[in-house]
């Protein structure tokens, strides 16, 4: 029962932060051995710029310890004093793309040419190119424009 209100509060809490704070990203589980939850703020190049956030976080935590007392979950920024499981949930956070993870789909990106009796202007329709790569002109791109 007390695991359930505190984690109602955590869920509350979180959805108030990264609604105030689209940067932030909060990983968080119930750690089974020490019966409390477990939670991890980052990224902690953005928390150490806001005044704001660490006041409302540490207001939050004296508030949870207050409460809940040995219960209380426990607090870190990106897991300095402890590792969550891969199973932890993941909330908030901007999403961003990373080069490394691989694409689960291709696009293509077409671009047309200009049509001109300019002898300097190629003739051709269109080139087209996959995103997955650098978008340069190479032997086989034959339908640019070309500088006279």
């Amino acid at each position: 029962m007390i695991k359930d209100t505190i984690e109602q509060q955590l869920r509350e809490w979180f959805t108030q932060m990264t609604n105030q704070y689209r940067w932030l990203r909060i990983k968080f589980e119930f750690n089974e051995n020490r019966d409390v939850f477990m939670v991890s703020f980052a990224p902690t190049s953005k928390i150490e710029l806001s005044d704001e956030f660490n006041l409302a976080a540490l207001k939050f935590a004296d508030d949870m310890n207050a409460r809940f007392g040995n219960n209380a979950p426990l607090f870190t920024d990106e897991e300095l004093l402890f590792k969550l499981s891969d199973n932890a949930e993941v909330i908030g956070g901007e999403r961003t793309f990373s080069t490394i993870s691989p694409l689960r789909y291709s696009t293509a990106v077409s671009v047309k040419t200009h049509r001109s009796n300019y002898s300097w202007v190629s003739t051709q329709s269109c080139t087209t190119s996959p995103i997955k790569k650098n978008f340069k002109q190479s032997q086989s791109d034959s339908c640019f424009f070309v500088a006279a």
